[in-house]
């Protein structure tokens, strides 16, 4: 599979996963309207037309651990060990300056958000919560940003933490 088809089936599925929990929880009718750049994805809830933008993006411990979970990896005793979690935690936060300024570059006549989607098997939402005073959020264009977590209860894409 190329990268490009691949990085495309990423942010759909990102973006699917967020349209169900929106749903869901605020009991919205969004549907995925167009999948471009700049932002990747735009929603749009079928009840009152209004659009956001959403920039997709995944939050790994490193390379290695997103070979690891894409099932690239011959490395046998990964994921690292759990007293790293400060590393995703610094990660986080260059992802989030990273995107920022990003954004600045934006042409949108709608609210823009951020979705990281947290695909590590080690750093999850209660992680987060442990750490969520050291996670910087940058002035930016996001008008909202989410932390996307896997719910292993579920076997699906239902944690949704609001940053901004």
């Amino acid at each position: 599979m190329d990268f490009l088809d691949e990085k495309w089936l990423l942010e759909e599925n990102a973006a699917l996963a967020l349209v169900e929990i929106l749903n869901i929880q605020q009991g919205n009718n969004y549907k995925i309207l167009m999948h471009e750049d700049r932002p990747d994805i735009v929603i749009e809830n079928q009840t009152d037309g209004k659009r956001l933008g959403v920039e997709v993006t995944h939050l790994f411990y490193d390379s290695e651990e997103a070979r690891y979970v894409f099932g690239r990896s011959s490395q046998q005793n990964f994921p690292p060990n759990p007293q790293y979690i400060e590393e995703y935690v610094r990660r986080l936060n260059l992802l989030l300056q990273q995107k920022s300024e990003k954004a600045k570059g934006y042409n949108h006549d709608y609210p823009l958000a951020l979705l990281i989607r947290v695909v590590s098997p080690l750093f999850h939402l209660c992680n987060f919560k442990v750490y969520a005073d050291s996670v910087v959020v940058p002035s930016s264009d996001f008008d909202i940003i989410w932390l996307m977590f896997y719910d292993f209860e579920e076997r699906r894409w239902t944690l949704l933490k609001r940053l901004r």
